[in-house]
């Protein structure tokens, strides 16, 4: 495999797990958001869509982090095959 193609999957995996990592902390403080107590009545579904909103940043955070892994794995194995 050449270098260019080399830096390219090194590139993927460094955006996958940014991606993943803010995904994460997104949902935590969404997270956090809902289980803090405040003093303003909460109306409507708002809980409800934060949940929602909270488990889908989990989703694609793992889905991302996934990606990196199997990147990493197809790097680790064109550099063994080299």
């Amino acid at each position: 495999m050449d270098d260019k193609k080399i830096r390219e999957i090194k590139g993927k995996i460094e955006d996958y797990k940014r991606f993943g990592f803010i995904l994460l902390s997104l949902s935590i403080f969404m997270f956090l958001g809902i289980i803090i107590p405040n003093d303003v009545p909460l109306t409507g579904n708002y809980v409800e869509y934060m949940m929602v909103g909270t488990v889908l940043s989990l989703v694609m955070a793992l889905i991302f982090h996934r990606k990196a892994m199997r990147y990493r794995n197809q790097l680790d194995n064109e550099e063994l095959g080299q």
